[in-house]
């Protein structure tokens, strides 16, 4: 072939063409695929900090509630400086707080031991009580009471209870410390007691600091990352982190939590370029493939392409320009009409490849609902609307009881059977409606036109349906039990989209607390007949 016919200079100028679009168009995927890999990692390292650092601070707000319940439970007893130092009073106090305390403690997650003990300056170094389990047991026992005057002020394990919130004069977390008492890694919290501006005592709650580790070790970050705590800058008690551990190899977040400690959030790097490095050789290969199979069909038919040259130079250069749509080239020839049909094949996939781009950033992989993302963009949406004209939408946030206790017991394959149903039972209630999976067991629903008129109907039938429905594991059916608030928007007071979810969200806990508070009352109920029966 002649190097200046016009076949050979269309060859060379449709191959040319067809590279040029190819490359430039996975050199633009690779770099999209790159950045939002980027983003979408750190955004969910971000996340996962964010909700697991609330949880772990849920059980710390418990056990400081606990406390301090105990703590106005005693000053209540008191009635003056002079009235505790009477050591009647003291044992009247003593009688009351002990039961109370095994009532609160009983209720409070990981707690090993509590305590009261009066000032030495108003009573003996030995008057109070202390109450703890014993190594690989449920039952808690009374334990003879440490002799305060018998060990020095810095010595943590035996009386820094007493004398640091002591020296505090407020509240304190104590770090964790190893108790030879009962055999526990622990934590501690302690409220010191004044009245009339005098130190009376102290009490205190100590927690077991391993059911805190295992909950960290739970936290999963792809295949190699994992989370752990810090204390002052520094791991504390923490097997996750590996023996040979550089901070450069992970991108790492960290949320403060309220006993003093840190959540540390690390993934991989290796995980992070092993999911761009997929993405990225499928997304290479299938250019080389267009690229192979564009150039094969244009040498085939390179002896019958003339008049239509002009048209798939234009198809080329919109395609390379990202404009999906093209017109038809249309032609009585049956190569050409062959090249046109995989011009429009190709264009059809680079689609379908940018809407799977959209999926995977919008749409959540388990459930197939919108995703945080999607609800972020959603919230902002909403927050413009809301500043620019009148809006009229209510919020349902919505969790899965008992998803943890359903983990432990059947494994997480069984909770993400559960989680996924109750996502088909919500998007198939408000149907409707946007539904987003927020976090690993809340949804969330934006109640909009009809189904904000009728959403007092659609919740009843949520609530049957979810009475109704269950999900099989290892022979059993375990019920879905699902938590929910409500809240609509009030243009009178709310100015942004994240107050009306709030109050769902302040709804939600609420009727969570009570459906676990009805649950624990049956259990308790069917227990005391088991007990009658047997007794009988």
């Amino acid at each position: 072939m002649k190097t200046n016919s016009i076949k050979f200079k269309f060859l060379i100028t449709l191959i040319a063409s067809i590279l040029a679009v190819t490359i430039f168009i996975g050199g633009i995927s690779i770099y999209e695929v790159d950045t939002y890999v980027q983003r979408e990692t750190k955004g969910f390292v971000d996340v996962t900090a964010e909700n697991e650092s609330a949880q772990l601070n849920a059980i710390f707000a418990d056990m400081e509630k606990s406390v301090n319940i105990i703590s106005s439970y005693v000053l209540d007893y008191i009635d003056s400086f002079e009235d505790v130092k009477s050591p009647d009073k003291q044992k009247e106090i003593i009688d009351a707080a002990d039961g109370l305390f095994a009532d609160v403690a009983s209720h409070t997650t990981a707690t090993v031991a509590y305590y009261l003990r009066f000032s030495i300056d108003i009573a003996d170094s030995k008057t109070g009580f202390f109450v703890s389990k014993s190594k690989g047991s449920e039952e808690f026992t009374h334990f003879e009471i440490t002799d305060l005057a018998l060990y020095d002020r810095a010595d943590t394990e035996h009386v820094g209870w007493y004398w640091q919130p002591y020296e505090a004069g407020s509240p304190i977390w104590m770090k964790p410390y190893y108790n030879q008492n009962n055999e526990y890694l622990m934590i501690s919290y302690v409220v010191p007691l004044y009245c009339e501006n005098q130190f009376v005592g102290v009490v205190g709650m100590d927690f077991d600091y391993n059911v805190l580790i295992e909950r960290v070790h739970e936290i999963e970050i792809y295949e190699n990352g994992f989370a752990h705590l810090k204390l002052d800058g520094m791991p504390i008690h923490n097997e996750s982190v590996p023996a040979v551990f550089c901070a450069d190899d992970y991108m790492q977040v960290s949320s403060m939590l309220l006993n003093g400690m840190e959540l540390v959030i690390s993934a991989s790097y290796d995980d992070i370029r092993q999911i761009r490095g997929e993405i990225m050789k499928h997304i290479i290969s299938s250019v080389l493939i267009i690229s192979a199979v564009f150039i094969l069909m244009a040498i085939i038919m390179a002896k019958r392409i003339v008049s239509p040259l002009k048209q798939l130079t234009e198809a080329s250069k919109k395609l390379a320009d990202g404009d999906y749509e093209m017109e038809p080239i249309r032609s009585n020839t049956y190569e050409i009409q062959l090249l046109s049909t995989a011009f429009e094949n190709m264009t059809m996939h680079l689609r379908e490849h940018e809407n799977l781009q959209y999926l995977l950033a919008y749409r959540d992989s388990m459930t197939g609902l919108r995703n945080t993302t999607s609800y972020k963009v959603w919230m902002s949406d909403f927050d413009k609307e809301i500043q620019n004209s009148p809006a009229d939408f209510g919020v349902i946030v919505l969790d899965v009881n008992y998803l943890k206790e359903t983990n432990d017991k059947y494994g997480h394959d069984v909770g993400n059977k559960l989680i996924i149903a109750v996502g088909q039972l919500i998007s198939s209630t408000f149907n409707r409606s946007p539904v987003f999976r927020i976090g690993g067991d809340e949804f969330l629903v934006i109640l909009q036109n009809r189904d904000l008129e009728e959403y007092e109907e659609l919740c009843a039938k949520f609530d049957y349906e979810c009475g109704n429905e269950n999900i099989e594991a290892n022979g059993e059916n375990i019920p879905i039990s699902v938590a929910r608030g409500v809240a609509m928007f009030d243009p009178e007071k709310d100015t942004k989209f994240i107050e009306v979810f709030n109050r769902a969200d302040d709804a939600m806990y609420k009727h969570k607390r009570r459906t676990k508070s009805t649950a624990n009352a049956k259990q308790l109920t069917r227990e005391k007949e088991e007990e009658c029966v047997t007794t009988d």
